[in-house]
């Protein structure tokens, strides 16, 4: 029997285990899918007698090794993706089982119903190709305000009923307070005693002037809010809201803060006009205050906020590269990217041109330089 073949045989034998699927489930097929930047995902057909064909299904396994985050944790994202589904209207992959062990197919995994939609992904922007470029106007805003209402959605949750075990502090501590520590506990096991200066004064910033925040109500946050993180229907209706791995109890506009952050790194950080009909931050920020009833506070704080995370991804990203051959140990990506050039921008910092290794990762212009 060869790898694959064993492979397929040991999940059938676990789903077989598996209240979701019984004891007749079939695999039919098994194969890698495209997607997922953060953890390998595999696409699994399989049949039961309750089946009148065979049906799809999504393997999304724990990163172990080569990670970019601190402390993956996939049971925690299955619980977390079932709270949502549970408890409220929000539109989510259903969750079928998981394997903690990784004693069937080697690392952990969640196993999941593959969801039919689309995300507005693409390189360099989301306004240069892919769903978005096919839409109309109208049909783009109606795109973005789903989008945004699911957001608001996934904050009504009562998350004391619904995702308790994320308060992992009990009611003594902010869920921004437990969000920075874990953010600087991050960035220190990614910048691994190296000097990255921008990053650096980031979290300075944010830990020196976190007392000012305004607004610290905890709300069941997302993690990770941005419109490629959402599968639409063809109607642009969110047919499944994704990537749950970085989800936290701590104020909405950490959520709204990423979505706008990200906005910005599609469109005016690497010269790209925004599409018409696409929302700006004023309707963005406007239509979040009329579909859940609060304003937004400290909205740049969160911006700031948004940045480190993603440029502590880029540092992970960029070693990742250098230890897999793909990148010169000398690149300067990690130092210098569209989100470092957020963050100078933020604090009335020197801008760095981009590293021309982040051009090509980007699939930007050659020798196009970004906002220096």
């Amino acid at each position: 029997m060869n790898d694959a073949a064993d492979k397929r045989a040991r999940l059938g034998a676990w789903l077989r285990e598996q209240p979701a699927f019984g004891t007749q489930c079939e695999v039919r097929s098994l194969a890698p899918l495209a997607g997922g930047q953060s953890s390998e995902l595999f696409k699994l057909v399989c049949r039961t007698p309750l089946d009148q064909a065979d049906a799809a299904y999504v393997i999304r396994f724990e990163q172990r090794g080569k990670q970019l985050f601190l402390t993956p944790d996939i049971v925690r994202e299955f619980r977390v993706i079932d709270g949502v589904a549970r408890h409220s209207d929000v539109p989510v992959a259903p969750m079928m089982a998981v394997e903690a062990s990784g004693v069937v197919l080697g690392t952990p995994f969640l196993v999941m119903r593959l969801v039919g939609g689309r995300s507005p992904l693409g390189r360099p922007s989301m306004h240069s190709q892919g769903l978005l470029t096919e839409l109309t106007a109208q049909q783009r805003r109606t795109l973005a305000f789903n989008g945004l209402d699911a957001m608001a959605g996934i904050h009504a949750i009562d998350w004391r009923r619904s995702h308790a075990f994320l308060n992992i502090e009990g009611e003594r501590k902010r869920g921004i307070d437990r969000h920075l520590q874990q953010i600087a506990d991050w960035y220190a096991w990614a910048a691994d005693g190296r000097t990255f200066p921008l990053t650096d004064q980031a979290l300075d910033y944010l830990l020196r002037t976190r007392g000012s925040l305004r607004d610290d109500r905890d709300v069941l946050l997302w993690g990770d809010a941005r419109p490629g993180n959402i599968l639409f229907a063809e109607d642009q209706a969110v047919a499944a809201v994704l990537d749950w791995e970085g989800a936290l109890i701590g104020p909405r506009g950490l959520d709204v803060g990423y979505w706008i952050m990200m906005d910005s790194f599609h469109s005016e950080m690497i010269g790209i006009q925004r599409l018409p009909g696409w929302p700006s931050t004023a309707e963005v920020v406007e239509r979040y205050r009329t579909i859940s009833g609060y304003e937004l506070n400290d909205l740049d704080y969160y911006i700031v906020l948004g940045a480190l995370f993603m440029a502590t991804t880029l540092i992970r990203a960029t070693d990742i590269a250098i230890a897999a051959g793909r990148l010169p140990a000398a690149t300067q990506m990690a130092h210098a990217n569209t989100t470092t050039q957020i963050i100078a921008e933020r604090l009335g910092l020197n801008v760095p041109p981009l590293s021309p290794d982040f051009v090509a990762h980007r699939a930007l212009p050659p020798g196009f330089t970004g906002r220096s």
